[in-house]
């Protein structure tokens, strides 16, 4: 990791950033159509449900975990912004904690998914809970803490995610 931290993030970890974003909530709002597939294809009820589900959902979520994979590798060579000065230890951390948190349930939740479906159909449910309960305890102070500062602290936490670096 560079010794001299960024003052922002640079194009290609801003587009990155975005992508898994939009590709993790398309996987959120149709994973209920990937599920009733499965448990078809697994001796459940039978489904009105296109099959083809099943490959849209499983191509996005590899181009998602691709796309993290991506990201966390030009994290670590170009770096990531410093939080500000001026931010409490404690939200310090628990920022930290949450951006942590989020790369390590989406890989799991990747991984487990490619799983599950291949080799271990009994690992379903603690993908769904992955991809599902975990997710969104992690998301909702993500999004919380970005609007917060933005709205109430000012400052450019936000806007360093919107707009590219000159470095």
């Amino acid at each position: 990791m560079p010794t001299n931290l960024p003052t922002g993030y640079r194009l290609s970890q801003i587009v990155l950033h975005w992508l898994v974003a939009a590709g993790v909530l398309f996987l959120f709002v149709t994973g209920d159509n990937m599920t009733a597939v499965f448990r078809s294809q697994n001796g459940g009820k039978a489904t009105d449900v296109s099959a083809n589900w099943a490959g849209i959902h499983i191509v996005v979520g590899l181009a998602v975990m691709a796309a993290l994979v991506w990201r966390l590798g030009l994290r670590n060579r170009f770096g990531a912004p410093p939080p500000p000065a001026a931010e409490a230890p404690p939200l310090r951390w628990l920022a930290g904690a949450v951006h942590i948190g989020l790369y390590l349930d989406l890989i799991a939740a990747s991984l487990v998914g490619v799983l599950a479906y291949w080799w271990a159909p009994s690992l379903a449910p603690t993908h769904e809970v992955l991809s599902r309960a975990v997710l969104i305890v992690l998301f909702v102070p993500h999004l919380a803490g970005a609007l917060w500062h933005h709205f109430y602290w000012r400052d450019d936490v936000l806007r360093r995610m919107l707009r590219p670096t000159r470095q």
